[in-house]
């Protein structure tokens, strides 16, 4: 089954986060194609995915217009 959780980047998610990535077999990054600086951030986000869950999940990559 697919499970989506939103948590838009936000940091009181922090703790949460960590153990949702634990749990997760793949992720689905979302930027939005009118702000740069949203599809630069995303690799933070991977890297730091990939510290919690080691090993290789797979990631979607999916831009947004709204």
């Amino acid at each position: 089954f697919v499970e989506v959780i939103d948590t838009a980047g936000q940091e009181e998610y922090a703790t949460l986060r960590d153990q949702w990535v634990r749990e997760g077999q793949g992720f689905i990054l979302v930027y939005s194609i009118a702000s740069r600086s949203t599809f630069d951030r995303l690799e933070v986000f991977r890297q730091s995915m990939r510290r919690v869950k080691r090993g290789d999940p797979i990631f979607m990559l999916v831009g947004n217009k709204c």
